[in-house]
């Protein structure tokens, strides 16, 4: 009887799972000191990513607004990280996920998402009771590949990693027809800008030498209020190189510009335009850098870039 009893208890435990794959707190597995972007490209990081950075989740779901979602079931998720925690996300569905979006009239079938987002929103993306260690860690080369893709499409110089507002997020979703979908995400305004340019190109076309610029920071911040009047340095930094002598500062609306002092100039990265101007007071200002009929900002790659609105607000005096 003693070993019978012994003989089960050996094969009661030979049945358990090889991992328990207990949640996992991804913010202090990626631990960041940073609390605020970082947009400059002489700071652009170098960020690594190995098998050991894929993980399991048992659900993604991410909504802005009342007509943007992306959600999915059980999923793979390689977590790219730098020195100062974890830069990007790639989400390969086990289970199906769909995108609803206005870019479509109905919900798209994913095939996997790819993140760009602040290191500190790492948990509230994927919280950890949704983690496990349990991710398939064959498909690192997959993950690895869909990243150096996606990698030049926003916040990056040379393919290295400049660090988004907490606020701000990019999303750039690849559906089982073969779409393309890019969203430009405010989680604070509840905003998701789509993007149709990315829709052109396959991501296995997309490339250092192939993607539009798009801006990826401005100074005053889109929508900022109490901006100081007087006069002041707009600043607008793209995601890659520009041609230097060729911009679009155009009127959102009418007089919707303020006074110009100076002609443009790009600064010595020749990432980020820079126009002198003066700001009265108490008034909204607006400009597309590059629109439907003038699309002078270009990147070295001869690709016009994609339109932004900017708009901004300044206080008293």
């Amino acid at each position: 009887m003693k070993l019978i009893t012994k003989l089960f208890i050996i094969a009661a435990a030979w049945s358990l799972p090889a991992t328990t794959g207990l949640a996992v707190d991804l913010l202090a597995h990626y631990p960041t000191p940073l609390t605020a972007g970082d947009a400059d490209p002489n700071h652009a990081r170098m960020w690594e990513f190995s098998p050991e950075d894929i993980f399991q989740v048992t659900q993604f779901t991410l909504k802005t607004g009342e007509k943007f979602k992306v959600e999915t079931g059980a999923a793979d998720l390689g977590i790219g990280h730098c020195s100062d925690g974890a830069i990007w996300a790639v989400l390969i569905p086990r289970a199906p996920g769909t995108l609803t979006s206005p870019a479509a009239s109905q919900s798209e079938p994913v095939a996997h998402i790819w993140l760009r987002f602040h290191p500190a929103q790492i948990n509230r993306l994927f919280p950890p009771d949704n983690v496990s260690t349990n991710g398939n860690r064959a498909l690192a080369a997959q993950v690895r590949t869909i990243a150096e893709h996606k990698m030049t499409s926003s916040w990056q110089s040379d393919g290295k990693a400049m660090i988004p507002a907490p606020e701000d997020l990019t999303v750039f979703i690849d559906t089982k027809d073969g779409t393309h979908r890019f969203f430009i995400v405010d989680t604070a305004a509840q905003t998701a800008e789509y993007v149709d340019a990315f829709n052109q190109r396959s991501s296995r076309s997309i490339s250092a030498t192939r993607v539009p610029p798009v801006v990826v920071k401005t100074w005053p911040e889109a929508g900022s209020q109490k901006v100081l009047p007087g006069t002041t340095d707009i600043k607008v930094t793209f995601s890659r190189g520009m041609q230097d002598q060729s911009w679009s500062w155009c009127d959102a609306w009418e007089n919707s510009t303020p006074e110009s002092l100076e002609k443009p100039r790009y600064e010595a990265d020749h990432m980020t335009c820079v126009l002198k101007v003066k700001l009265e007071p108490n008034k909204t200002y607006g400009f597309w850098l590059n629109s439907d009929q003038f699309k002078n900002f270009r990147g070295t790659n001869g690709l016009s870039a994609v339109p932004y609105l900017l708009t901004f607000q300044t206080g008293q005096e």
